[in-house]
């Protein structure tokens, strides 16, 4: 681990045997798919059929997952067997704004509720093409309304995710300060799509390092975002105010496709007075988080996620953002 010359950004290393096999089932597997949909997206895919291959995946022993209405879709709560009853995840998946939901991250949500002994609600929001990207937003904010209506402390909350859901956790903070809620303790961003504007990632070397998205998937999916909102590109939060956002973590591969995006969202916050720290893994997978329990980088990672919250919440609130 060696510290860059900007105090916010720390680089680990990668390239172990296990970081390397899920690169290669990634680029066998799902990278074809992904540039087979680039090439016919107006085909009527099977979305939601994605999530339920999810179900065969294994979670720790002992968790209790209960379904949970909210007034726009629903969630999942997990608990694990030994938490503490102060504090909680809010918790956001990925899945490109189109798939995953309860069963695709439900391995990724059962082990982030055992290894940060917390509680971890995960909203299963309204996705595209059906559905724009603020409409998957304003349901984040439901999870996080519920989560107070549940009597959880703003500040020992956590707001969590993974790509697609690292834009929305980002996006959640905005939309709470703008609604005048109180904000949570801390934000944890994987692999955050951050700027809709991707003139600048597709000029960086990391649109040809990646390992999982093609340069030539992204106007069908900036379109396919666009036309859910009559024509508008979502908002950015790397161009938004983001003054009063809690301390926040990012975390990103150097080889992917939304590096450059993970670099300009950390400045952003910077610039805004928000405590942030960018760490980068080298050459690993978009949310390699997910393999932890086969790549040592990823059980890393996991394991820098729980100290960041667990430094945060232990300091005073008042003097979190100092």
């Amino acid at each position: 681990m060696t510290a860059q010359n900007f105090t916010h950004r720390t680089d680990f290393p990668g390239g172990s045997l296990g970081s390397r096999l899920v690169s290669a089932m990634i680029r066998t597997l799902i990278r074809p798919i992904i540039s087979l949909w680039a090439r016919y997206p107006d085909v009527r895919w099977p979305y939601r059929a994605v999530d339920w291959l999810g179900r065969p995946l294994s979670s720790p022993r002992g968790l209790v997952r209960e379904s949970v209405a909210l007034p726009e879709c629903t969630g999942q709560l997990t608990i694990p067997r030994a938490f503490d009853p102060e504090r909680f995840v809010l918790y956001l998946h990925g899945g490109g704004f189109v798939v995953g939901g309860l069963h695709l991250h439900r391995q990724m949500t059962g082990r982030f509720a055992t290894d940060l002994r917390s509680r971890v609600f995960a909203v299963n929001y309204r996705k595209l093409p059906g559905h724009a990207v603020s409409l998957a937003v304003s349901d984040c904010v439901d999870g996080y309304r519920q989560a107070l209506a549940w009597g959880y402390s703003p500040d020992r909350i956590t707001l969590m995710g993974d790509s697609a859901g690292g834009y929305l956790v980002l996006m959640t903070a905005v939309e709470i300060r703008r609604q005048g809620l109180p904000m949570p303790a801390a934000i944890v961003s994987m692999a955050p799509l951050t700027d809709w504007d991707f003139t600048a990632k597709l000029a960086a070397p990391t649109a040809a390092t990646c390992d999982i998205f093609r340069a030539t998937a992204m106007p069908s999916f900036e379109r396919m975002a666009r036309a859910a909102a009559a024509g508008i590109a979502p908002e950015s939060p790397a161009h938004v105010d983001l003054t009063g956002l809690p301390p926040t973590l990012i975390q990103a591969s150097s080889s992917e496709f939304l590096y450059p995006d993970a670099v300009l969202m950390a400045d952003r916050l910077l610039e805004h007075g928000v405590p942030c720290r960018l760490q980068i893994w080298a050459n690993q997978v978009h949310v390699f988080q997910a393999a932890a329990a086969i790549a040592p980088e990823a059980a890393a990672a996991v394991s820098e996620i729980r100290r960041f919250i667990d430094e945060t919440l232990a300091t005073p609130a008042e003097s979190r953002s100092a």
